[in-house]
């Protein structure tokens, strides 16, 4: 075993637990606080395009009942808007509303402002190796 695996090992161990926690405590905003899900469906939905809720269950591999609890809450929230389909009136269309917009613009910002000032720090090749790591790690899920 290489030098540093058992330390990378532990502190993947301990970024693990962190999201999970942080996941049950939920991201705050005005006293609504947003599961990991919950942030990842406002994400989906931030370039500006409705998406069929179906849709949004197959991307993120959400079974239906645990969506539609997920949905009614963001929408009772006021993140999230759903309207009938025109093409198919079958479907409905999921869209972020002015505030979720909001809420995502912040996120977005606030998660590169983080991540760009960890970033200073590193070498143009560390980061390359960062760049690769991740890349191997997703591919992992795949």
């Amino acid at each position: 075993m290489r030098n540093y695996y058992a330390q990378i090992y532990e502190y993947l161990q301990k970024f693990v637990t962190n999201i999970i926690i942080l996941d049950k405590k939920g991201v705050g905003n005005n006293n609504c606080y947003l599961s990991i899900t919950d942030l990842l469906i406002l994400k989906l939905l931030g370039d500006g395009q409705g998406k069929k809720m179906f849709e949004v269950m197959d991307t993120l591999n959400i079974d239906r009942n645990t969506f539609k609890t997920i949905a009614n809450r963001l929408i009772s929230e006021g993140y999230v808007s759903k309207n009938r389909c025109e093409d198919d009136r079958r479907a409905y269309i999921l869209e972020l509303t002015d505030k979720g917009k909001l809420f995502f613009d912040e996120t977005i910002s606030k998660e590169k402002e983080i991540l760009f000032s960890l970033l200073d720090d590193f070498t143009f090749n560390e980061e390359k190796a960062i760049l690769k790591f991740l890349v191997k790690l997703e591919m992992l899920n795949k």
